[in-house]
């Protein structure tokens, strides 16, 4: 009996539509992994009322480089660990010792870390997410410098303005003040007691990588006086007592 061109294609289609299906499914295999950096913005925003070095928090930022790792940023130092993703969250593996921590992924795209047991505050973390320039680790410092301090100054003296400006930029770059060439904010380890009574502090350096510490304390409209303080002592770590106003931006 001979197969006519319809039995034929009756019995070739099912095959062919099978093929497809799995072909399209090769091309498009399913994940579940979250790509990119994440910023602790409750840190951040707890900083402008705050010393950063004081502020409660877990970490400072969240960089996702595969489908199950994190790479994390504490301040002074950071981490590799696994995550896993478990119904409407995912689990970071061992954040707390040989405890998981969770987060998801809000409405609007916000990472919440689901870490007030640990910060003792009365709210989770919240973490946006951050677009670094290729060259970067991390984009934590960006961030912080852009919140609390970054931008362009007139330097008053005797409380009357100068024609000297400076700029401060978000990368911790100095334009206009003596020679130094680049800021840092201490926001985390050992600097955060390099002043005493605590507070906030900025390390400006110059092209010889010589360095001057200087007390920082911050009003409103991000307007800032830079403080002198006393010479480390041999043998003692910070505990350096304020002095006088070195300088006054606005």
């Amino acid at each position: 009996m001979s197969i006519t061109p319809f039995l034929r294609f009756k019995l070739v289609a099912p095959l062919f539509i099978v093929l497809l299906t799995l072909g399209c499914t090769r091309e498009k295999p399913e994940t579940t992994g979250l790509v990119g950096h994440y910023i602790n913005r409750t840190f951040l925003e707890a900083s402008r009322d705050s010393i950063p070095g004081m502020v409660g928090n877990y970490c400072h930022e969240l960089n996702f480089v595969s489908k199950d790792s994190v790479l994390i940023f504490y301040g002074f130092e950071e981490a590799v660990l696994g995550y896993e993703k478990t119904g409407d969250k995912y689990l970071i593996k061992n954040a707390l010792g040989d405890k998981d921590m969770s987060f998801f992924i809000d409405p609007y795209h916000n990472l919440i870390l689901q870490d007030s047991s640990w910060t003792k505050l009365n709210v989770n973390s919240i973490f946006t997410k951050s677009y670094p320039a290729d060259t970067q680790k991390w984009t934590f410092e960006t961030e912080l410098n852009k919140t609390l301090i970054a931008g362009s100054y007139t330097l008053f003296e005797n409380n009357l303005p100068t024609s000297k400006q400076v700029t401060l930029s978000p990368d911790g770059r100095v334009d206009g003040l003596a020679n130094f060439t680049n800021y840092e904010l201490c926001f985390s380890g050992d600097c955060v007691g390099e002043v005493t009574p605590i507070s906030n502090n900025i390390t400006f350096t110059n092209s010889k990588d010589s360095s001057v510490v200087y007390a920082v304390k911050f009003g409103q409209k991000k307007r800032f006086k830079l403080y002198n303080i006393e010479k480390p002592e041999e043998d003692i770590k910070g505990e350096r007592e304020i002095i006088d106003l070195a300088f006054d931006f606005r």
